[in-house]
């Protein structure tokens, strides 16, 4: 296969992609890479809302000129990247020994982070998509009508527990609570429309693990964890003072005045009589 051969097959997907034509692809064009008949839904295969995404994600990395569309040059330039791995010998052809070898690696190099990734597991350790799995059982959990979103009632119940009461006992005020839970749930909310869907839990769990990760190793290990609670707990305690600010102090109470005395007459030592010398 040549280069103009590969690049032409490649190029296939682009260009179903690119319905109007305009040798550019907007983040919605390139989304439907997510839908059939490019992706279809199956055992063992993302959601469609995961797959969105994660075509998110690579759309970004494909516009590396930031101007919020993947343009055909941007799009070839990792197509003629991928032939160059597979041309070994440089002659602008790919045999079928090179693409064998390739794929060799290719599934080498894949069982290698694969065992790689056990250790880290057993090591305690966490990858991202540990993390954003579990984060997605909270999701589930807090969708009490499983409809796969979860609503600002649902979340708030949960979250903020039980209203004042026997069951409330040991609790802050259930106001307080209830204004914690809306925060959180605005943070996650990101296109504001009330409901919490897996797209928006996804991207949030992204966007914690990649905070939490300061080590930048791909894992969360226990120290982070820890950072990460007192993190959280002081930013709670920050939350806290501004929904129950301090009382102001009360101004200091005035000194008491001395009484006065009446003034003694000039000339005359205090105590003695008049006419006295």
């Amino acid at each position: 296969m040549t280069r103009a051969e590969f690049l032409k097959y490649r190029m296939k997907t682009f260009e179903q992609l690119d319905t109007n034509k305009d040798n550019k692809l907007s983040l919605d064009e390139f989304l439907k890479v997510a839908e059939p008949p490019f992706s279809h839904d199956g055992p063992n295969v993302p959601s469609l809302e995961e797959r969105r995404t994660r075509a998110r994600a690579e759309f970004q990395n494909l516009d590396t000129n930031r101007d919020d569309f993947v343009e055909r040059a941007e799009a070839e330039a990792v197509v003629q990247a991928e032939f160059n791995q597979y041309d070994t010998d440089r002659d602008n052809k790919v045999t079928e020994p090179e693409l064998r070898l390739i794929i060799q690696q290719a599934m080498q190099r894949a069982a290698a982070q694969r065992q790689q990734a056990d250790a880290q597991r057993r090591q305690g350790l966490v990858a991202i998509n540990d993390f954003i799995e579990l984060q997605l059982r909270e999701a589930d959990n807090l969708d009490k009508n499983g409809d796969g979103k979860v609503t600002r009632d649902e979340f708030v119940a949960v979250v903020a527990g039980p209203p004042d009461g026997p069951q409330a006992k040991g609790l802050p005020p259930y106001e307080m609570r209830r204004q914690i839970a809306l925060h959180r749930f605005q943070e996650i909310d990101t296109n504001k429309d009330g409901v919490l869907d897996r797209v928006e839990w996804t991207a949030h769990s992204v966007q914690q693990f990649i905070q939490l990760d300061l080590n930048k190793d791909h894992f969360l290990n226990e120290e982070e964890f820890k950072k990460a609670q007192a993190a959280e707990s002081a930013k709670l305690r920050a939350l806290v003072q501004t929904l129950n600010p301090a009382p102001p102090r009360p101004a200091p109470a005035p000194a008491p005045t001395q009484p006065k005395t009446a003034p003694q007459p000039q000339g005359l030592a205090p105590g003695l009589p008049q006419g006295t010398r």
